[in-house]
C-alpha cells in the first residue's frame, strides 16, 4: 500500500486526537480553533517532510491567520476564540449508509502525534499562526504568489519540500 495514495488517518481525526490529549494535561494553554488549526498542519507538515506521504488526504487551505483544513472550520468555528470542549464530527459512509462518526485516532501514530504535541503544545493559537506566516514557510509562498483570495490549497509538495529541509536540519 502506497502511503501517498492511502493516508493513514483523517484531519478529524487527528483534530480529536490532539483535544482529548489537551483535556488530559489542562497546565498549557487552551485549544481553541486557531491553535487546533495549527497543530493538525504542523503534524501534517512534518509527517509530509520525514518522506511519509500525506497524514490526511483533506486539503490545507491558505487563510487570513494561516494554514486551515476547512473541514475544520466549518466544524469548529463556532467555538470563536474560546477553548474547543467537545470532539468534531465527521460524516462516514459504513455498509452503504452515512453516519455522523467522532473519529479519535488510536494506533501506531500515537508516538509521532505525541512528539508533535510535546513541541507545539505550549504556544498560544496566536503564536502558532504566527509562526506559519515567517518568510519561506508554504502559507508565506501561496499567499505571495496567489493571495489569499478565495482561500487557495497549499500543495502538499511545497509543504513536503520546506519541512525536508527543515528536517535534514534538525
Amino acid at each position: 500500500m502506497n502511503a501517498a495514495l492511502y493516508p493513514p488517518t483523517s484531519a478529524m481525526a487527528v483534530a480529536n486526537w490532539f483535544l482529548t490529549r489537551a483535556w488530559r494535561e489542562p497546565n498549557v494553554p487552551v485549544v481553541d480553533q486557531l491553535k487546533l488549526y495549527k497543530l493538525v498542519y504542523y503534524a501534517h507538515a512534518w509527517y509530509l517532510g520525514n518522506g511519509r506521504g500525506p497524514l490526511f488526504e483533506e486539503d490545507i487551505e491558505a487563510w487570513p491567520h494561516g494554514p486551515v483544513v476547512r473541514d475544520l472550520y466549518i466544524e469548529f468555528h463556532r467555538t470563536g476564540r474560546g477553548a474547543i470542549r467537545g470532539l468534531g464530527k465527521q460524516l462516514v459512509k459504513r455498509d452503504g449508509k452515512f453516519q455522523i462518526d467522532r473519529p479519535v485516532y488510536e494506533g501506531d501514530l500515537e508516538p509521532y502525534l505525541e512528539q508533535v504535541w510535546d513541541t507545539y503544545k505550549v504556544y498560544s493559537g496566536i503564536r502558532l499562526s504566527n509562526s506559519t506566516h515567517a518568510d519561506g514557510e508554504p502559507w508565506t509562498v501561496v499567499k505571495d504568489k496567489l493571495g489569499l483570495d478565495g482561500k487557495p490549497t497549499i500543495p502538499n509538495k511545497l509543504i513536503a519540500e520546506v519541512f525536508n529541509v527543515k528536517v535534514e536540519a534538525s
